[in-house]
């Protein structure tokens, strides 16, 4: 059996042959301005413990996106622990 490679290369991640692309954007990509910890979003109620979440994880921390937002704009980009990032759904 054939373990699973660690890490994809740009190359294995994108087919540019099965790109869609265009002049018009369709759903404008969400901008990540600032973040917030997941626990003052839940003390604070601007999120509910039942609220779907994407959580993405790099070197030990996590970040988390509103799957609502993603649904609607599929793609979120921004820096995250000085870092840029982009994550879509």
């Amino acid at each position: 059996m054939e373990a699973y490679p660690t890490e994809l290369t740009a190359a294995a991640a994108f087919d540019a042959k099965r790109a869609v692309l265009s002049k018009r954007d369709m759903f404008r990509p969400l901008a990540v301005q600032r973040t917030e910890g997941l626990a003052d979003a839940l003390s604070g109620k601007k999120v509910r413990a039942e609220t779907p979440l994407l959580v993405l994880e790099r070197g030990g921390a996590a970040l988390t996106l509103l799957t609502s937002q993603m649904i609607f704009h599929h793609v979120a980009q921004g820096e995250w622990n000085g870092t840029p990032f982009l994550a879509t759904f």
